[in-house]
């Protein structure tokens, strides 16, 4: 009866027939575990949508609002594409990037110039 379930716990059978008997409580533990991380990655997920979700919300009304007291010729505009943040993270990565080439490229400058005075 316990066979099935070691196997749908990733237990070998030469390890259920052969092996120690604590170590199907290893296996029990381990999943116990998966099934916590998994639950909270869902946990962070579903949270993250729903402030998302507010996101949108909340710049729907914007919107609307914004149009129901301005003037005819200053329309307010939802956006035309999803809001993304993984162009900022890549954005902020580039910019990391470009400053450390920046830093790099004045310290170079720098010993360059030291190794010619030692030179001379």
């Amino acid at each position: 009866m316990l066979f099935p379930e070691a196997l749908l716990l990733g237990m070998s059978s030469d390890e259920f027939w052969n092996g120690k008997p604590e170590l199907l409580l290893s296996y029990l533990r381990a999943k116990e575990l998966k099934n916590e991380r998994e639950e909270k990655a869902q946990s962070q997920l579903i949270d993250y949508q729903a402030w998302l979700t507010g996101l949108y919300c909340y710049q729907a009304f914007g919107t609307v609002m914004a149009n129901s007291f301005s003037k005819k010729g200053q329309q307010a505009k939802y956006p035309k594409e999803p809001i993304s943040f993984k162009k900022k993270v890549e954005t902020e990565n580039a910019s990391t990037e470009d400053t450390l080439l920046t830093q790099y490229a004045g310290f170079k400058a720098l010993t360059d110039m030291l190794n010619r005075k030692s030179k001379k």
